[in-house]
């Protein structure tokens, strides 16, 4: 893990773990994503074995963490691992009864399909359920001082998929623009290389794939990616059905113009000491 390149932070048995932060915003004067609010990263379970791992995720000055993994994961995961200090907030982006092995395969199914557009009717999916989870954490984010706030950490199990769509709406509704988002996204074939192998290998063993054959990995190889187009795909559908990523968090989410403009004034800071613009709301 120490050979990841910037952005990724190396933490024994955390895997995928970065600072979405510094992308560029179209504003003037310029601004960009604050650093240290928000990370992102794989399940951080196997991480609360280690105390090096524990103290170096404190050292970033993470506070509450969101996990977005469902119930039946939760449990083959033997059940959440708590850190001391740091409040886990759990949001499901999908019930118990969504996570079924009917629905899981449904869904495996069309992240396997060839181009982007299984990728877009799965990351579409997740949008549907994910509404409550993400309300959560984007009023969260809302509500921290704009003055040196604490940091958060967003995960799923391999921060991916879930965990990539609610970034990518969030950055997106701040202005980062469609090739930064979906490059940000495309940074977890790099997070999660090495442990590829696992999941192809799991992944080719559950009952979704098992039927499939010699068609089978080849499915299992492009779920387990994270290409750019499928993101700039998704991204384009969000405009398509909701209008921006606004639209989506005001329709979906319940935010109102004010709720949006004082997570844009905590989510942006200025570049060499210039005054963050006030969105325009």
């Amino acid at each position: 893990m120490s050979s990841l390149p910037s952005p990724f932070i190396p933490i024994p048995n955390l895997h995928n773990l970065r600072d979405i932060g510094g992308y560029p915003l179209p504003t003037a004067p310029p601004t960009t994503v604050r650093k240290r609010i928000l990370y992102r990263s794989a399940d951080r379970s196997a991480c609360a074995a280690s105390p090096e791992g524990s103290q170096q995720l404190h050292s970033l000055g993470i506070t509450t963490v969101f996990d977005l993994r469902s119930k039946p994961e939760l449990d083959r995961a033997g059940g959440p691992k708590e850190f001391e200090g740091i409040q886990r907030i759990w949001c499901p982006v999908f019930e118990e009864e969504d996570y079924s092995p009917e629905n899981v395969a449904l869904r495996y199914r069309e992240y396997a399909k060839r181009g982007s557009e299984g990728f877009v009717a799965a990351y579409g999916d997740i949008l549907s359920h994910g509404g409550p989870a993400f309300t959560r954490i984007l009023r969260h984010l809302a509500a921290l001082p704009t003055d040196a706030p604490p940091a958060c950490l967003v995960h799923c199990t391999a921060g991916k998929d879930r965990t990539g769509v609610f970034c990518a709406l969030l950055l997106s509704l701040l202005g980062v623009s469609t090739e930064d988002v979906a490059e940000e996204y495309a940074l977890t074939d790099v997070g999660l290389a090495a442990l590829k192998p696992v999941f192809v290998e799991r992944l080719l063993q559950s009952e979704a794939f098992r039927q499939l054959g010699e068609e089978a990995r080849e499915g299992v190889e492009r779920m387990v990616t994270a290409r750019k187009e499928n993101m700039e795909a998704t991204l384009e559908m969000i405009r398509e059905r909701y209008g921006e990523a606004e639209g989506y968090v005001r329709a979906v989410c319940g935010l109102n113009g004010e709720e949006v403009g004082r997570l844009r004034e905590v989510m942006m800071v200025g570049v060499d000491g210039a005054e963050v613009e006030k969105p325009v709301l």
